[in-house]
């Protein structure tokens, strides 16, 4: 549970609100409007795309985000 907590903190809602925004073409793209580096974002949507939140889509040469969930409800025991 631990770890689903960290990939849903505020700052990776925040950028998954982003990538919906923006529609990032590639992670560096994503990295160059939220000033973060692209090596901490791939890591960081790695994660996310294990838990099915967001897909990773080879698209040419890039791999492009795509927000798969936006909304979230966690209920336990």
């Amino acid at each position: 549970m631990k770890s689903l907590a960290e990939v849903l903190s505020d700052e990776n809602r925040a950028l998954l609100r982003t990538i919906t925004e923006i529609k990032p073409v590639s992670i560096s793209a994503l990295a160059e409007a939220t000033g973060r580096r692209p090596g901490n974002l791939s890591r960081t949507l790695k994660t996310m795309a294990n838990y099915g939140v967001v897909e990773m889509r080879r698209e040419k040469r890039y791999v492009r985000p795509i927000v798969k969930a936006k909304e979230f409800r966690i209920i336990t025991a």
